[in-house]
């Protein structure tokens, strides 16, 4: 019969060492399994400090390599991957009555089907013979997991039979296998040390109770000096209690810090850090978050010698962003036509942009072409006509090679096969020129190679090994198999050799001890980890199975801290206080409530609160950074150049160009002081184009009725106009950008607009009106400056003159008769130019289109004709409502108008400064926002 020690966690393979004899530890007879091969690798290098003499070792072998090991003498059939689980899966379910909606497709099947191997295989590390559920709690599952549960005992036994035929294996059944047969594996020719286990699968605890009862011994490490729960229930299981070998420690010196961010953490981390680290178990740097790994090694010395060991997640990887986006574009082919958008966002990828062609970088022709794609503003084209929009022959060659060698492969793809050669052919082209040129050992250099080789390892043989590889699938489930690859593998760092700074997960911690350890990321979600939850397997459910609950996985990583904190020498914990999430979610980080425990444990011992233990690193930012100008300072020259552009248009100064300064001067600077034209923005829809075909058709419209009266109820006729729509609309490239479902929706909603525009005429003026003019340009002299208009409409009704501006799209509010009577009519312009003046006048007058309209042609009044409005009563809404007199319209055009447009023309030319928008919905909507200093984000 075997024994059970329990050893405290500082130094624990050391004083492994020390319990057990030499006789055993030199002898090759001897065998010791560890749960890692990292626990494995440092007890080996003890064991050559103990022992600097050449001499014989004893057999250090993981307890994953061993079972495989022994498993294989009872079952030589192969692993099969998770993937081809879930093919065979496919097939059994699609056979079984009640699984038509859910087998339909493999793509649809496919990610509840490696959520249905995971449960297979852990009924089988559980020793569990899954039985139908008929009555699964509902509340708890989604209508998929149901049906799956009602059916587990058929799955998992036509699951293993199907197996059988194809002659493979999963690793659940291997080791289930290997326990069910373990008195046939022979015994260890020498003594059995079985090292630092803690929860153990049902499977395992029969094979280490069959070890233990031939004279195993087994050590197990305590939680600093305290006693695992998890170890009596073992104790119970074994039939055998642990002597528990205690020693006088001296609590670890425990420093927590709060840093507002992850950069103030790593910095703090940089000034704590040793000068030098020389034994591999000196200082060690626990990452709760493996995506903070590339900015923690650019933070550390570059002298300093580092071993890293942990899985990075290959999803964070630039190639695997590649990948995605190649897919993205991929499921975005519509009808021989690529998206652009998602066409612009690949080629912009670092990676492609280092492509060589002819001995020119890709660089230089995806720039050219953004700017011809933007400028054409199609959202759908076919790869042939990206290479006609190449403005000349070395483009037009490169992009002619560019599709053909990378992205119509992507199109032709149809099955995992065929996957696995064009990633392939597109991670050689890509880091071949890339990886030369980069520095040796940087962190971009160390994450590629990583990544590369969990490529060739990983990626590579799932997709072509698979039993489906050359089975077509459609391009959707090729790419949903590609993305839960790169979900759930990480690239590996491996640390090699034993010396220098020691950065790990926390799972790779397993039985390691370090005198100095930095912990980054201390906070609630990151320790304990969020575990995925599988929907198969909601909590409600894992009693009914016989399934260990998920807190069990939450005293795994508990009790992993707890030991390796505990048995250090001196901890520096670190948490972030950041702000996190959005909506309901938003909220300060949390530290995660190991910490709090171990200040509470703090606090008992000092017997009283301890906030001098918590040290607040300072959030450390240059106040510039946040600050934001309200104006931009308006010199001799802008005050001149602002002259010159007024005095100088051709056409006169528009309302919209003083409809912008008064929205935002410094929008103004920007448009027409610097000149600076907003990005091209493609889009499948332009409302501006759609616009000047709804006006262009208005126009030819009622273009016989000019000087003539028009009487709606005689004259009205929808057919006419509806067909010059459709006419124009047909000539414009809008049409040919929209797909035919939304051009349907656009036309069908645009002709309805006219319909119903017709009749509300018919309704509104049975007197009908007479057409003066239609889209002319109307120019005044005023005070030396000359402003101009085009008008869509003007006509009179009965003896009133009437401005018309169409207005296809936003619907825009005019100013009540309340504001025009009590604000405008009685506001006097003030006598300066400054801030405050500009704000109360833009308050006054927000929109001076209409004003202006009716100021250059004398008219009586104007309206915004809101075709798009939702209510017929609101399609017409006069400027001078019925509450306004003609003779106070008329006094205000006069008198008051004039002066307020003298001082908009003034405050512009002399005014000190171009003052910004204080309405945050101005700067959201600002095509200059991201230039803009003043910009409120």
């Amino acid at each position: 019969m075997g024994q059970i020690k329990a050893l405290p966690s500082r130094d624990f393979l050391k004083n492994l060492l020390a319990h057990v004899s030499e006789e055993e530890l030199f002898s090759p007879k001897t065998t010791f399994v560890f749960p890692t091969r990292r626990a494995g690798l440092y007890f080996r290098h003890y064991l050559f400090e103990k022992r600097k003499a050449p001499g014989l070792l004893p057999r250090i072998i993981s307890i994953a390599d061993l079972t495989a090991e022994l498993a294989t003498l009872l079952d030589q059939r192969p692993l099969i991957t998770r993937a081809d689980q879930a093919w065979v899966l496919w097939e059994i379910t699609r056979e079984m009555p009640f699984f038509e909606k859910i087998t339909q497709s493999f793509d649809h099947f496919f990610p509840w089907g490696l959520r249905l191997a995971e449960m297979l295989d852990l009924f089988e590390r559980e020793l569990i013979d899954a039985k139908n559920i008929i009555y699964p709690p509902e509340e708890e599952l989604p209508f998929e997991a149901r049906l799956f549960a009602s059916h587990l005992g058929d799955i998992q036994r036509a699951f293993r039979e199907r197996l059988k035929e194809m002659q493979v294996i999963t690793s659940g059944e291997r080791i289930r296998t290997l326990a069910e047969n373990i008195d046939r594996i022979p015994n260890f020719p020498g003594a059995l040390h079985l090292v630092g286990f803690f929860v153990l699968t049902k499977a395992e605890q029969k094979i280490f109770k069959t070890w233990l009862n031939n004279g195993a011994m087994l050590w197990w490490r305590l939680e600093g000096q305290e006693f695992s729960e998890i170890y009596h229930e073992l104790e119970r299981a074994f039939g055998q209690k642990a002597e528990i070998i205690s020693s006088e420690e001296k609590r670890p010196e425990f420093h927590f810090y709060e840093a507002p961010d992850v950069h103030h953490e790593l910095r703090a981390v940089k000034e704590r850090l040793p000068k030098e680290v020389k034994t591999p178990d000196d200082t060690l740097i626990l990452l709760c978050v493996a995506g903070h790994l590339i900015p923690l090694l650019y933070e550390l010395p570059e002298d300093m010698p580092v071993n890293i060991t942990l899985g990075y997640p290959l999803f964070r990887t630039p190639l695997a962003q590649l990948f995605l986006l190649f897919a993205e574009l991929r499921e975005s082919f519509h009808q021989e036509e690529v998206y652009i958008p998602a066409y612009l966002k690949l080629i912009k990828h670092p990676y492609l942009k280092g492509l060589k062609f002819q001995g020119k970088e890709a660089l230089c022709f995806f720039h050219e072409l953004e700017k011809t794609l933007r400028e054409h503003g199609s959202p759908y084209l076919s790869l042939e006509e990206i290479e006609t929009l190449a403005e000349n022959e070395d483009l037009s060659r490169f992009f002619s090679w560019f599709h053909r060698e990378f992205l119509k492969p992507w199109f032709n793809l149809n099955t995992t096969q065929g996957l696995a050669t064009a990633l392939r052919k597109l991670v050689k082209e890509c880091t071949r020129v890339r990886l030369s040129a980069l520095a040796e050992d940087t962190p971009e250099t160390l994450l590629e190679k990583a990544f590369l080789y969990a490529f060739e390892t990983e990626i590579l043989p799932s997709l072509e090994k698979v039993s489906f590889a050359t089975q077509k699938l459609r391009p959707r489930t090729l790419f949903t198999f590609l993305k839960e690859l790169l979900r759930n593998i990480r690239a590996p760092f491996e640390g090699e050799p034993l010396e220098g700074l020691q950065i790990m997960g926390l799972l790779e911690t397993r039985l390691l001890s370090f005198k100095r350890i930095f912990v980054l990321d201390a906070n609630e979600d990151y320790l304990p980890s969020v575990e995925e939850v599988n929907p198969l397997l909601p909590e409600g459910l894992k009693p009914i199975l016989g399934l260990p609950p998920r807190e069990r996985e939450e005293l795994i990583e508990r009790h992993h801290f707890f030991a390796l904190v505990r048995g250090a020498q001196k901890v520096h914990i670190f948490y972030q206080s950041a702000i996190s999430g959005k909506g309901e979610a938003l909220g300060k980080k949390l530290r995660s409530r190991y910490v709090e425990r171990l200040i509470w444990e703090e606090e008992q011992r000092l017997k009283r609160l301890a906030p001098e233990k918590v040290t607040f690193i300072p959030l450390k930012f240059d106040p510039a950074v946040f600050s934001r100008k309200e104006s931009i300072l308006k010199g001799q020259a802008e005050k001149e150049a602002v002259e010159k552009i007024l005095s100088g248009r051709k056409h006169g100064i528009s309302p919209s160009l003083l409809n912008t300064y008064l929205l935002c001067p410094v929008m103004f600077y920007f448009k027409y002081i610097l000149g600076l034209k907003p990005t091209e923005k493609i889009a499948d829809f332009d409302a501006k184009e759609l616009g000047e075909i709804v006006h262009t058709a208005l126009e030819e419209y009622f273009r016989p009725y000019i000087q003539k009266l028009y009487l709606p109820r005689e004259d009205n006729d929808p057919e006419r106009l509806i067909s010059y729509f459709q006419e124009f609309f047909r000539l414009k490239n809008l049409y040919t950008i929209l797909g035919p479902e939304r051009r349907f929706f656009v036309e069908e909603t645009a002709i309805f607009r006219l319909k119903r525009y017709l009749e509300f005429l018919e309704i509104k003026f049975p007197q009908g009106f007479v057409i003066l003019d239609l889209e002319k340009e109307y120019h005044k002299e005023f005070q030396g400056f000359k402003l101009g208009g085009k008008l869509d409409r003007l006509e009179k009704r009965e003896e009133k003159t009437f401005v018309l501006d169409y207005k296809t799209g936003t619907f825009l509010k005019t100013l009540s008769a309340n504001h025009l009577k009590e604000k405008l009519f009685q506001y006097d312009p003030p006598a300066n130019f400054d801030a405050e003046s500009f704000y109360e006048f833009q308050e006054m007058l927000p929109d001076l289109q209409l004003f202006l309209y009716l100021f250059i042609v004398d008219a009586d009044n104007a309206a915004y004709l809101q075709l798009a409005s939702g209510n017929k009563s609101y399609i017409e809404k006069p400027l001078f409502s019925d509450r306004i007199t003609p003779e106070e319209a008329q006094e205000f055009m006069t008198f008051k108008f004039p002066r307020l447009l003298e001082f908009l023309l003034r405050h512009m030319i002399e005014a000190d400064a171009f003052y910004a928008a204080r309405d945050e919905k101005t700067c959201s909507f600002c095509d200059y926002s991201l230039a803009c200093e003043c910009a409120r984000k």
